[in-house]
């Protein structure tokens, strides 16, 4: 048809119809664009008025605290926060056993429903246990810095088996080897520039850590001590727990039900017997950025400036927002605090809801974003974003198993899910008393026989406990941690990104080879050389950020390794029976 055109106007059409390299070009173009944003947009300040910094740097405690959940409240609504709908996504019961909602920003009804769990479940444990479960609550309610935690993290790793430290993978032992020795120079240079600081001398010095692995008969004894109870697997006596604990029929949920608790009551870590770590616990996380809006950021800095203060003056022991805060002068006196030297402007969070760029790793600060910083409590990691799988500048980390995951959004008991084979805390944190209730309140209930292990005792409840406290404390929801490149820091709460905890098989051969070579003394036969062979952790162009740890079950997912332990066995069968 070309053909019958005049010469002239077929030839500009021709120029007018791109060519296929163009297409392309055009193409790479919008890819790039897609995968690399060039702008982070700010989070919106609702505090950014020039009126409330005169106000706010004479607010009383309880003003500020009033003002931290109006912000809070604000942040949520900005971000189109949806109880039920984010429960929808995340494939999470929108409801809890009690009939309330799972994710329900509301503070006072949070701790409501704690509080009564404490009242029934620790009124007959120890002095030192019951006291450490309501802190747990009035930490909460303090929305800064948690006061009733130790600075030191517990130097203690925990795990199960059923032949107790025989039964154990090869490679557990580096827990004992490792922890206890001191970070090479090198390392160190990585946390802070100064050696005279100290929260820095267990990684100079070294510390001591205490490896616990206990059988079926030691899971028993530990609880019956923890409780103040009579516990026997199989038995069910008269006390709650014994209740609880003899109505877990299989090995696996009591083991999960230990974990939890071991963790509440003594923190610590808590290890699969297949898991080892790949780099020390205080390097994971190092460079990790606060993701807190702006203004929650600067109102947890006021609070915590007036509690010091009123930290010293005796507290109401009753537990709720307003009962909380005793009526003493000095929650009415004005706090020291300045606000105006606090620039608002300054501040770039590097991840918001739907944003896809990493942030940009700065120097390490005084404290870094690790166990040994004082005001980190808990460390969680993501096990499974099935965003990665839709998200284009995540490419480096799709694979065909992925695809058939994500895709479906199928086979883990939520869409995002935490690790829940290695636990990281200080003791009396709300997370683990909200898991402990979750599971209490499901198996009192009747749809426990209908749940899976997974969404009973396992990752599904331990999830949904560590949204919550995220939500209701720090106004973080779940798409704020979506394709996550890095580790990221919310407030107390240290965040490792999907697969931190899962390193490949090959990363954990080298590195038991690396430390073999150095032979059953490996403090005296060092030499200056390193242990941890990959420093702060193994990384590859795959990799999504650094991975600290391995887990045996990381075989199931990437289908590198075969499965040997009876747990991990148990647990991937529960994952395929998901994907049927």
């Amino acid at each position: 048809m070309l053909g019958f055109l005049p010469r002239n106007v077929s030839r500009r059409n021709q120029r007018l119809i791109p060519s296929p390299s163009k297409i392309l070009l055009i193409l790479f173009a919008v890819v790039l664009y897609l995968a690399f944003p060039f702008t982070t947009p700010k989070q919106p300040s609702f505090l950014d008025n020039p009126q409330l910094h005169e106000t706010i740097s004479y607010a009383s405690l309880a003003e500020l605290v009033d003002l931290y959940d109006q912000v809070k409240s604000e942040v949520l609504r900005h971000k189109g926060f949806n109880s039920t709908a984010t429960a929808v996504k995340l494939r999470a019961p929108i409801h809890l056993p009690d009939g309330s909602d799972n994710f329900n920003p509301d503070l006072a009804k949070y701790v409501d429903r704690l509080r009564k769990f404490v009242d029934v479940y620790f009124k007959d444990t120890s002095q030192r246990i019951h006291t450490g479960a309501r802190n747990a609550l009035k930490d909460v309610l303090r929305r800064s810095p948690p006061q009733s935690r130790s600075d030191i993290f517990p130097t203690k790793v925990w795990s199960t088996h059923p032949f107790g430290l025989d039964g154990v993978e090869e490679g557990f032992d580096l827990w004992r080897k490792l922890l206890p020795l001191p970070l090479s120079k090198k390392t160190i240079s990585r946390l802070s520039s100064r050696n005279d600081l100290e929260w820095l001398k267990p990684a100079i010095e070294g510390q001591e850590w205490e490896v616990i692995v206990t059988d079926d008969n030691g899971l028993d004894k530990w609880m019956s001590q923890w409780t103040s109870e009579v516990i026997s697997r199989g038995i069910k006596g008269n006390g709650r727990w014994s209740q609880l604990w003899g109505g877990l029929e299989k090995g696996v949920l009591r083991a999960d039900l230990f974990r939890y608790v071991s963790m509440f009551v003594t923190g610590g870590i808590y290890s699969d017997s297949d898991t080892m770590p790949v780099s020390h616990p205080f390097v994971w996380g190092v460079n990790a950025p606060s993701i807190l809006n702006p203004d929650i950021e600067t109102l947890t800095q006021l609070i915590k400036e007036a509690s010091k203060t009123a930290s010293s003056q005796t507290t109401s022991d009753r537990l709720n927002p307003r009962s909380d805060l005793p009526n003493h002068d000095i929650y009415t006196q004005h706090n020291n605090t300045n606000f105006a030297n606090i620039n608002l402007h300054s501040y770039t969070p590097p991840y918001y809801a739907h944003s896809r760029r990493a942030p940009v790793i700065s120097l390490p600060a005084e404290l870094p974003s690790t166990i040994l910083n004082p005001e980190i409590s808990i460390v969680v990691a993501i096990e499974w974003d099935s965003m990665i799988g839709r998200t284009l500048s995540m490419w480096k980390q799709w694979t065909w198993f992925r695809f058939n995951r994500s895709w479906p959004d199928c086979c883990f008991p939520r869409g995002l899910e935490m690790v829940q084979n290695l636990l990281v805390s200080k003791p009396f944190h709300p997370i683990m008393l909200d898991t402990l209730a979750t599971v209490a309140e499901l198996v009192d209930s009747s749809v426990a026989n209908q749940l899976s292990p997974l969404d009973l005792t396992g990752p599904g409840p331990f999830t949904d406990a560590v949204l919550r406290y995220l939500l209701v404390q720090y106004g973080i929801t779940p798409n704020d941690l979506r394709a996550l490149r890095r580790p990221v820091r919310v407030g107390d709460v240290l965040i490792l990104q999907e697969e931190a905890w899962h390193a490949p098989e090959k990363a954990i051969k080298k590195l038991l080879s690396h430390v073999n070579a150095f032979g059953a003394k490996i403090a005296e036969n060092l030499n200056g050389k390193d242990p941890w062979l990959f420093g702060l952790g193994y990384e590859d162009w795959q990799s999504g950020g650094k991975k600290v740890s391995y887990h045996g079950l990381t075989g199931i997912v990437s289908e590198a390794i075969s499965i040997t332990s009876p747990m991990t066995r148990f647990y991937a069968k529960q994952y395929d029976l998901l994907c049927l």
